[in-house]
């Protein structure tokens, strides 16, 4: 079974290319944690965008609901634990 491959608009592609460079600023931000904790709250910023771009993808690239929700409640419970700590 052959799948149909589409083209991506220019939304999907800023979508999918801020997901990757999140990606890549949470990976460095983590070693720079290890010599300076006071570097966790960026991540903590970070990774909340992340999974707000992420439940975007999800919903407007990849038609997957389920993981839209799921990212969405994620990215809330981070911004509560950041807003309370």
């Amino acid at each position: 079974m052959k799948k149909e491959k589409r083209e991506l608009t220019k939304k999907q592609h800023i979508g999918l290319l801020s997901q990757l460079i999140l990606t890549f600023f949470i990976l460095v931000f983590l070693f720079m944690t290890i010599g300076e904790p006071v570097m966790m709250e960026v991540v903590n910023k970070i990774l909340v965008l992340l999974f707000l771009v992420m439940a975007y993808n999800n919903h407007i690239l990849l038609k997957r609901k389920g993981f839209t929700v799921t990212n969405i409640i994620v990215a809330l419970l981070l911004l509560i634990s950041m807003l309370f700590s």
